[in-house]
């Protein structure tokens, strides 16, 4: 069984439950989406350390958003996660690690067109620094299998297809842009979320 998602916290809450119901059945942690380095490491290692100390966990999967050629990073990060663990290292989470704007994006998995769509995320990273203290949610899809669903729950979502990124707000469609047109209108749709009263988390 795997049952996976963006926020670590669902992550430990649904597989304890899980596995206090079901003893039986072996369970497959995953983080999905969890992002970028060094957050999306950061949220895979609070719910793996929470559930594996646990004795929760029969296999793991570490997933990055990454270059295809550092994919390797994701093993050696599980590595890290499972070596620390055995030794008793954990780390503290920040109170509000979870407050303010929280951007996930998937795995950059075999199903990406576009290796411009890793490149993408990492400049959606750096273009929304300045809306960190706002409690929103910007989900960056790497395909056309996964990203028309999975960004319907985002305040905006953006999935990526061979030549054009799809933007959304929400359920809504706001068109198909090109990859070097889609971070202006990107940040006019977010700027018009923050005056629209998306308040500072702190």
């Amino acid at each position: 069984m795997s049952i996976k998602d963006s926020d670590p916290r669902l992550v430990i809450d649904a597989n304890a439950r899980f596995a206090a119901e079901r003893p039986d059945v072996p369970i497959h942690l995953g983080v999905t989406e969890a992002g970028m380095p060094p957050e999306g490491i950061i949220k895979t290692r609070i719910a793996f350390e929470q559930l594996l100390a646990r004795g929760i966990g029969d296999t793991l999967r570490v997933s990055l958003t990454l270059p295809f050629d550092d994919k390797g990073k994701e093993i050696a990060v599980g590595r890290e996660l499972i070596h620390d663990i055995e030794q008793g290292r954990f780390r503290s989470v920040p109170p509000n690690f979870f407050d303010g704007l929280n951007i996930i994006s998937c795995p950059s998995c075999s199903r990406v067109e576009n290796e411009k769509f890793i490149e993408l995320a990492e400049d959606v990273k750096r273009l929304t620094q300045y809306a960190q203290e706002h409690k929103l949610t910007i989900a960056m899809m790497g395909c056309r299998v996964n990203g028309p669903g999975e960004t319907d729950d985002v305040d905006l979502g953006l999935w990526c297809g061979p030549n054009f990124v799809n933007l959304k707000k929400g359920e809504e469609e706001l068109g198909a842009f090109r990859y070097d047109e889609i971070l202006p209108r990107l940040k006019r749709e977010l700027d018009a979320l923050i005056q629209r009263g998306s308040p500072p988390s702190n």
